[in-house]
């Protein structure tokens, strides 16, 4: 018998993640097993009370909002009458009006499969390094998703991450990126200070001084800009700028406080919540935490904000008497057909879902 609900978790279902063929033998599976997929209400319900009009049963979530989840997820999730919901980052969305062919055109014949839109990494050139792009919804396709097979939530506006403590780890300088969620909330400009980066939900942010990256960037952009980094001892050459400023006024910024950042969260979610609801016209009422990070004051601000049921990245049981603000998923990532299975029946058992989660560190 089931006593726990298996959360999955997808990103992309494209040939950099879990490739179409694959994730259409992963639904063959859960159909053939008698799994049937749950959305919100379903799950809370079970998770609060133990009430079930099903055998077995599982959650099928994708993080952030891709193209490929247009193309591949939402025809092969229609295919085998399966439900998921999207936790969708609003600011990754493309303001296109109309839709991309997907699956759906290929078996209808209007396309060919080689001809639907690449949904693989782009790489370009800025400022001599690789910065990579990934391909991403449109509002029309987001509606179009919302109507029958996905329920859309919220996964943030941003999805970025901020200066986390005072200690400098270097300057901000042309780089390769090898992802889009490497911004952070703060001042990028070629020159300016970088300190290490957490998850901004989960973190009280160092604000540094404007008036010294002002001088920083400025330095930078009078002296060769892009190619002052090609010179020798640029670094040095920042490092006195920043130790002057430190001799003129005794600090170079300052730590967020707790309120602060309150209200940073708080802005951040109703924007998210926000846009979700006024291009879907529907009510926001779950979360997913980007990077699994957050922390008891997050918690509380997302609660206060109107999100019922909190989504993390930590694996573990989902069982009656659980907690709907702290959702266990799992990362679907092996390219395995067999540890796909093997993870869908230790996520069905209580008693090994919670030992195998307990042996995760807490974020």
């Amino acid at each position: 018998m089931q006593t726990s609900i298996p959360v999955l978790l997808y990103h992309h279902i494209n040939e950099e993640g879990i490739p179409p063929e694959l994730f259409e033998e992963q639904l063959k599976f859960l159909k053939e097993e008698g799994y049937r997929s749950i959305g919100l209400e379903e799950l809370a319900l079970y998770m609060k009370e133990g009430k079930k009009d099903w055998q077995k049963a599982v959650c099928i979530t994708f993080d952030d909002g891709y193209l490929d989840n247009w193309v591949y997820a939402y025809p092969l999730l229609k295919k085998y009458n399966f439900k998921a919901i999207l936790f969708l980052a609003t600011w990754m969305v493309e303001e296109e009006t109309t839709t991309s062919f997907n699956l759906q055109d290929v078996w209808e014949g209007r396309i060919k499969k080689e001809n639907l839109s690449p949904c693989i990494s782009t790489w370009s050139v800025v400022d001599g390094y690789p910065v990579k792009t990934e391909r991403r919804l449109c509002w029309e396709e987001v509606r179009e998703m919302n109507k029958t097979v996905f329920d859309v939530q919220s996964h943030t506006k941003r999805h970025r991450k901020v200066y986390a403590d005072d200690k400098i780890k270097g300057f901000n300088q042309p780089r390769r990126k090898n992802s889009i969620w490497e911004n952070v909330d703060g001042d990028e400009r070629y020159g300016t200070l970088n300190f290490l980066r957490k998850p901004e939900l989960a973190n009280n942010r160092f604000i540094v001084d404007r008036s010294l990256n002002d001088e920083l960037a400025e330095y930078v952009l009078k002296n060769g800009y892009v190619n002052f980094f090609k010179q020798d001892r640029w670094k040095e050459k920042l490092e006195n700028i920043v130790e002057d400023y430190r001799k003129r006024y005794g600090k170079i910024g300052r730590m967020e406080t707790d309120e602060e950042r309150c209200q940073r969260i708080k802005s951040v979610l109703f924007i998210g919540k926000g846009e979700i609801e006024g291009e879907l016209r529907k009510r926001c009422s779950a979360f997913s935490w980007p990077w699994g990070a957050y922390d008891d004051l997050s918690v509380k601000v997302a609660c206060e904000v109107g999100f019922r049921y909190l989504f993390t990245t930590k694996p573990g049981s989902n069982s009656p008497g659980d907690d709907v603000r702290f959702i266990k998923r799992f990362n679907v990532w092996k390219k395995d057909l067999n540890w796909f299975k093997s993870r869908i029946r230790l996520y069905s058992n209580k008693f090994r879902a919670k030992l195998y989660g307990s042996m995760y560190r807490k974020i």
